[in-house]
Formats: C-alpha cells, structure tokens, sequence
C-alpha cells in the first residue's frame, strides 16, 4: 500500500511538473561573419547600456562561493545580502533588449518563490518601493525586442511576472527549469510561455573561450557557455560604443570569486563550473580594459 501511495504521490509532481514547463524551440541564428581573434570586432552596434538594480536577497555564503577554496581567514558571515540586476541595451537597428529579469514587487515582502526548500536558497529579501523591474520598465518606457537569460534559476526569472509574457525570452539549449510542487516553486515560467534556444552545436572557438555564438551576426552580442553553475549556463559580451562589457552571469557571482578564481558553491558540475570560470577569467587577462560585471555585483 505504502509503494503505491508512493507510486500516485511520484505521478502527480511530474505530471505537475512537466505542466509548469514553458514550450521550447530553437533560435535560429543568423549568418556570421568568422570572427578569429576578439582583437578584430567590427564596430560596435550596442550604443546604450544599463544595469537595473531591483533589491537584493541573503543567501548561504557556500551557494556564492565554493567555501572549500576559501582561506580559513577569509572574513566574510554565513549569510550574505547580494544584489539582483536586470540589463537594458540598446542595438541600433534591433532596438532594446534585456538581460535576465531582476525580481518584481513580491520581493519586498516574502517573493515569489515557494516550497519547503525555498529557503535553503534565499532566506530574506529587501526592495525598496519602486525597484522592481516593472516599476523601472514603466519608468524607461522601451519597447523591449526580446529577453536574453543567464539561466532560470528563481533569482534571475523572478522578474518575469511583471514583464510582457509575449516578449521573446532566449535561454541556452536544455538550461532545467525546475518547477517541484510543495518543494520548489515559482510563477515565472509556465506551459503558457515559450523559450527559443540557443543552440551550442554550432558554436565557434575564439580563444580563450571554447563556445561562442554571434547573436545578432554582426558581432554586437555574444551568448557564451558557460555550464557549472546550471547545466547551460550563459554568460554574454557585448560590443558596445563604451568598449566590451562581459556578463559572467553566475559563472562568477561575485568580484572575489572572480578575483581569485573559485567557482560558486551552487554546481550541477564542478569540472564545468571551474572551467567555465578559468575561460572568463583568461579572457578578462588578454584583454583587461573590458568591463565585468558579476552575476551579483557590479
């Protein structure tokens, strides 16, 4: 009897969870021009870039920061605050486009993420009236082209209740959208949505980085794979009029584990993430005037 209940109980959270998860199809890329050295880009087409801060949450240290790597004296609490963004740009004949979501008002009381393990992930949350990516979309007042996201961890869809759900939104190919009834769950994605997928197959080496996709085709805006932290995590480069700005997204959460090369302790693959991790690393070496931006710190 107990299997069977088991069995029923096992039934029920896939089915639910599988009628949670968006519908998915691929991005069909433009045609590139072969790009053999990042020394070589074509003239930038992104003219505006902004960060949009909309709160922060306290979380685990060892969810930012492998806590193993970290030296005894290492100074930082258990519990960290640590800021959530959105981005906005503009490319020049594409229009205006945004990067990951940022969270939407909910957050200035218990958020929108639910479930007995939710707050293993994030354990308080602050947003002052006014942060949330709605109130500042309404306020910029852009027609937004598309949606481009690191990943669909809760923190970085959070946004997506508060934002058009006709808008294009663009993820890696196969980046889990965990959905878990009673244990995990969230209002950001539904069967209702639609993810076009950046495929990696046929992405290109440009050393240091081993997959790279030209979004638009003209060197503009670049997806790179980034997996570890998620199994398709997405970091993205952009060529602005300002010089390059490299998103790592949570391949790097903060500038210290940047800075000193450890990898989130949140992994679904410890090779990868360190990997990925060394790959923005070296690059940020060969070409230092970028600008970096962290996946939870400017």
């Amino acid at each position: 009897m107990k299997n069977t209940l088991r069995l029923i109980l096992f039934l029920v959270i896939l089915s639910a969870c599988n009628a949670h998860q968006p519908v998915r199809s691929a991005y069909n890329l433009p045609e590139f021009t072969q790009l053999e050295s990042w020394s070589n880009l074509k003239s930038p087409q992104i003219d505006s870039f902004k960060i949009l801060h909309t709160g922060a949450v306290k979380v685990p240290l060892k969810g930012m920061l492998n806590i193993e790597k970290l030296p005894e004296n290492h100074g930082m609490d258990e519990m960290i605050w640590v800021d959530v963004f959105a981005y906005l740009f503009h490319h020049k004949t594409k229009g205006w486009y945004l990067i990951d979501t940022g969270l939407d008002s909910s957050f200035q009381d218990n958020g929108n993420i639910k479930g007995l393990l939710a707050s293993n992930y994030i354990k308080e949350s602050r947003q002052q009236k006014g942060e949330n990516i709605g109130s500042q979309l309404k306020r910029e007042n852009k027609d937004i082209k598309g949606i481009f996201l690191t990943h669909l961890h809760g923190d970085h869809t959070a946004g997506l209740p508060e934002i058009n759900p006709c808008i294009p939104k663009y993820v890696g190919s196969g980046e889990e959208y965990l959905y878990l009834p009673t244990f995990y769950h969230s209002n950001h994605l539904s069967e209702k949505d639609s993810l076009k997928e950046i495929s990696w197959e046929y992405a290109e080496v440009i050393k240091p980085l081993e997959k790279v996709v030209d979004i638009f085709g003209d060197q503009s805006f670049f997806a790179i794979s980034t997996p570890g932290h998620s199994n398709s995590h997405t970091s993205y480069l952009l060529n602005t009029s300002s010089g390059l700005i490299l998103l790592t997204g949570d391949a790097s959460h903060t500038k210290y584990g940047f800075e000193n090369n450890i990898e989130p302790g949140w992994i679904t693959d410890q090779q990868q993430a360190e990997n990925s991790l060394s790959q923005l690393i070296s690059f940020m070496q060969m070409y230092p005037e970028t600008r970096v931006i962290y996946g939870h710190q400017k």
